[in-house]
């Protein structure tokens, strides 16, 4: 009997927890451990975005190889590489954050096109928060969703954007 109810203690605990995610998401605050490549959080308010100016740069450039000189993704993942440009993940660790990516090969510094696909896709970039791209199925099960992107949660001019809406679009 004492398993059935502390099982339904977590149960609540794990809703009320959820739900105080989803209103701070919903008042556009940044609750992500780390802030998106371009990004840093504002040292006097971490659910706040600031633009980090040198990442930033690397993102306007990709926008501007892929929009105005109609460059492929792979080549321009192909060009970064060839500039000697850290990936966002060798970036964010050289930062000193202890940022781990179980997509890419430890120690690996390089490109991927599907990298500069995400960049390229990415809202934040205009200063839209968006979150609630993945969620957690249950405190049981932790076993990761990706959620359909009506589900998404998109609160708009919450940053400074990077690239401007034409550009993005």
């Amino acid at each position: 009997m004492q398993n059935v109810v502390n099982d339904d203690f977590c149960r609540q605990t794990s809703v009320k927890v959820r739900n105080v995610l989803d209103m701070k998401r919903k008042r556009g605050e940044f609750i992500g451990a780390f802030a998106p490549y371009g990004y840093e959080k504002n040292p006097l308010d971490h659910h706040h975005l600031v633009v980090d100016e040198e990442a930033a740069c690397v993102v306007r450039m990709i926008f501007h190889w892929f929009v105005c000189d109609g460059i492929s993704q792979s080549k321009i993942a192909q060009r970064l590489n060839d500039l000697g440009i850290l990936n966002p993940t060798a970036y964010k660790q050289s930062k000193g954050h202890k940022y781990q990516n179980s997509c890419r090969e430890f120690g690996s510094s390089y490109w991927h096109q599907s990298v500069i696909k995400r960049i390229l896709e990415n809202l934040m970039y205009i200063g839209n928060m968006v979150q609630g791209r993945q969620r957690v199925k249950s405190f049981k099960c932790q076993v990761v969703e990706v959620m359909p992107k009506e589900d998404w949660i998109i609160v708009e001019n919450t940053h400074k954007a990077v690239v401007d809406r034409a550009t993005f679009e």
